[in-house]
């Protein structure tokens, strides 16, 4: 499971040979969530809200790096 970004109580990651849509994971000790990249729709579990804004904004910077580690992890 490869750490994406850090954001010190919470990280964003990656799994190898996931599946379906493309999708992140943000994952803290009490919670996680698979975030959508291309809408950054919950796909399945959840976050407190702070989390999934904090979370969203920096995917939303940073969506052609998302898109790019998808292919190379899901490939």
């Amino acid at each position: 499971m490869p750490t994406i970004k850090t954001f010190g109580s919470f990280g964003i990651h990656m799994y190898f040979e996931d599946h379906g849509v493309p999708h992140f994971h943000i994952v803290a000790a009490a919670y996680s969530a698979s975030i959508a990249i291309e809408d950054f729709a919950i796909l399945a579990g959840g976050v407190p809200p702070r989390i999934y804004k904090l979370a969203t904004a920096w995917a939303v910077e940073n969506k052609p790096l998302l898109r790019r580690k998808w292919k190379e992890y899901s490939a």
